[in-house]
C-alpha cells in the first residue's frame, strides 16, 4: 500500500511539473509521454494489487457492479492507447535523453 501511495504521489508531482511547463511554453512537451507511460504502468501494478486483495470477488460482475473487474481488464488497453509503452519510451529516449532514434 505504501508503494502505491508513493507512486501516486510521484504521478501527482510530475503532473504538476508537466502543467507548469505547458503553461510557460503553451506547447505540450515530452512530459506527456513520461506521464502516459508512468500512469499506465502504475495503473497495471495497482490494479493487480487490488485483484490480489479482492481475490475472486475482484472478477465478479455482481460485486461492486463489475467496477474492479472492468478497471483491471482496462489496464492492458491503457498501455496501448495513445501510443504503446514502447513508443512512449522511444519518445522519452529521443526528446528527453537526447539518444539517437531507434529503428
Amino acid at each position: 500500500m505504501a508503494q502505491a501511495y508513493l507512486e501516486l504521489e510521484i504521478l501527482r508531482l510530475n503532473t504538476n511539473r508537466a502543467l507548469t511547463s505547458l503553461s510557460k511554453t503553451g506547447t505540450p512537451g515530452p512530459e506527456g509521454s513520461t506521464q502516459k507511460l508512468y500512469w499506465s504502468e502504475m495503473n497495471q501494478r495497482t490494479q493487480q494489487i487490488a485483484q490480489e486483495i479482492l481475490g475472486p470477488y475482484g472478477q465478479l460482475k455482481d460485486f461492486d457492479n463489475g467496477l474492479w473487474e472492468y478497471a483491471y481488464l482496462r489496464t492492458r488497453g491503457n498501455t496501448i492507447e495513445a501510443g504503446t509503452s514502447e513508443i512512449q519510451r522511444n519518445i522519452i529516449a529521443e526528446r528527453v535523453l537526447g539518444l539517437p532514434k531507434s529503428y
